[in-house]
């Protein structure tokens, strides 16, 4: 029988190349995998089901809570330690989930961790379990991602939504979006709705393209309307046009309806963007106007004298109007319990304040103040007592400000004071003691003497910030570290405090 086995001397001696080769090929595989839990914002680890133990976590694991992998492995050895990293309010629910894959295998959940720092960030983790050859449950992989800059955006979002529809129910405004290709409504507004007499729902579910809509449009009105929706959908040019409705209880309206056109790569109107406004009460009382001033003009050569009474009284009622609708425009931009600006008209001003900052080069500042123990003087002497300090509180940094600064109260106890060309910290300084100074004097108010201070934080910029809402954001953060040590005092915002 021939030995076909290899030589002695050959028998021992692994292809060298090729373990250098997959050595080479796992360590880029690390590198790729490092890099993509960087750029996703996800890491991944590994615990012992039996034990408890923390087996192994990844670069993307620990730079989610701010650490090294070292220093995760000491902080969070045990489940008890990592636990702690678990917001108060979710541990019991993160406990119950993870608890949960014994049956179910697997777990997914969202909650909330606290780094050492004191910065609360929203995490999204999948859970899954592996078991031994006898079916055993012996370790536990997880995978998480920081979802907090998501979070924050869906705030946002939700919070702009929520005004969008008080600014609608406010004004008798609605919007839609109306898609030419499919011949649809993509969107409807519940402002729209409520404008023809419906829920959203409710109008979908009987108009669903342009052809159904103008059947609800007043016959003298039709011919019109469709000749400028045909001319907006094959030129996109925009439009604005007032008509009648019949809404679904049978009652007429008047609205206005001004519309924009998308267009694609090529030219083709794509979508149209618009807005419907209610304005019956307003045609109601021009064509009342109308129907007046015929009426006299036609009685002026026999009544002058009650004509010129009339023409008087209604001057009078389009300046009481003027003064209602100047009204109007000052508590949309303003705080109705103070009268000062409120947080849309304090950006706007915030804006002005950054580009002539831009201009000039000189500094600008925000600064985000909170009143200490304004909840403890609310519950003990009432809301109304509560105003009051409020009131006297905006008269006090009213005071201290520059008359070229400017203050804004955007809810509660807050407020943000926006510190224009400022040719030094120096001043920003300044004017943050006199504050605190001035807003820690007793207030009486009866026999009543109360007594609040307050915590300020600020930024600058451009150095925490080149727009208004990343200077609000860090003034405020700087805020919180003046809370956190001890309150009634003022700092400025640094970065790696935020962190």
């Amino acid at each position: 029988m021939n030995d076909l086995s290899l030589p002695a001397e050959t028998k021992h001696y692994p292809d060298t190349s090729k373990l250098e080769a997959e050595v080479e090929r796992l360590r880029h595989q690390e590198l790729f995998l490092d890099a993509t839990e960087q750029v996703a914002h996800i890491g991944h680890c590994q615990w012992d089901f039996g034990t408890g133990l923390l087996k192994s976590c990844s670069n993307g694991y620990a730079g989610i809570f701010d650490r090294t992998v070292a220093e995760i492995m000491q902080s969070q050895n045990a489940w008890d330690l990592m636990l702690n990293t678990v917001h108060p309010e979710d541990r019991a629910f993160y406990t119950e989930s993870y608890n949960s894959q014994g049956d179910a295998g697997a777990h997914d959940i969202e909650y909330r961790i606290l780094r050492n720092d004191g910065e609360v960030r929203f995490i999204y983790e999948i859970g899954m379990i592996e078991k031994d050859e006898n079916g055993e449950i012996s370790s536990s992989f997880c995978l998480l991602q920081d979802i907090t800059e998501r979070k924050i955006y869906q705030q946002k979002l939700e919070h702009r939504d929520a005004i969008a529809q008080q600014v609608e129910a406010i004004t008798d405004i609605g919007h839609f979006t109306y898609d030419p290709i499919t011949a649809t409504y993509a969107d409807l507004s519940e402002g729209f709705a409520r404008i023809h007499g419906s829920s959203v729902d409710e109008y979908q579910s009987m108009v669903s393209s342009r052809a159904d809509y103008i059947e609800d449009v007043h016959p003298e009105d039709q011919v019109n309307l469709m000749e400028i929706y045909s001319g907006h959908e094959q030129n996109g040019e925009d439009y604005s046009v007032e008509y009648r409705i019949h809404r679904s209880d049978g009652e007429m309206r008047w609205v206005r309806e001004q519309a924009t056109a998308l267009r694609s790569a090529t030219g083709d109107v794509i979508q149209s963007i618009g807005v419907v406004q209610d304005i019956t009460q307003q045609t109601q009382t021009e064509m009342s106007l109308r129907e007046a001033r015929d009426s006299l003009e036609a009685m002026v050569k026999s009544r002058t004298r009650k004509l010129a009474d009339t023409v008087k009284q209604l001057e009078g009622e389009i300046k009481e109007r003027e003064k209602i609708a100047a009204e109007l425009h000052f508590l949309a931009n303003h705080d109705a319990l103070t009268g000062l600006p409120s947080l849309r008209l304090c950006k706007d001003r915030l804006d002005q304040s950054l580009a002539e900052a831009r201009r000039t080069g000189q500094m600008s500042a925000v600064m985000f103040l909170d009143l200490d123990g304004f909840k403890a003087v609310n519950d003990e002497h009432g809301h109304e007592l509560g105003d009051l300090v409020l009131q006297a509180t905006a008269l006090r940094i009213k005071a201290e400000i520059r008359e070229t600064d400017t203050v804004a109260r955007i809810g509660g106890d807050e407020f943000i004071i926006i510190l224009s060309s400022l040719p030094e910290l120096v001043v920003a300084e300044r004017i943050a003691a006199g504050l605190i100074k001035q807003i820690i004097q007793p207030i009486r108010v009866e026999k009543v003497e109360v007594s609040v201070s307050a915590s300020i934080g600020i930024s600058v910029y451009p150095e925490n910030g080149t727009t208004a809402e990343a200077l609000i954001r860090s003034a405020d953060k700087a805020m919180y570290q003046i809370k956190r040590q001890g309150k009634n005092n003022f700092g400025f915002f640094k970065a790696e405090a935020s962190t």
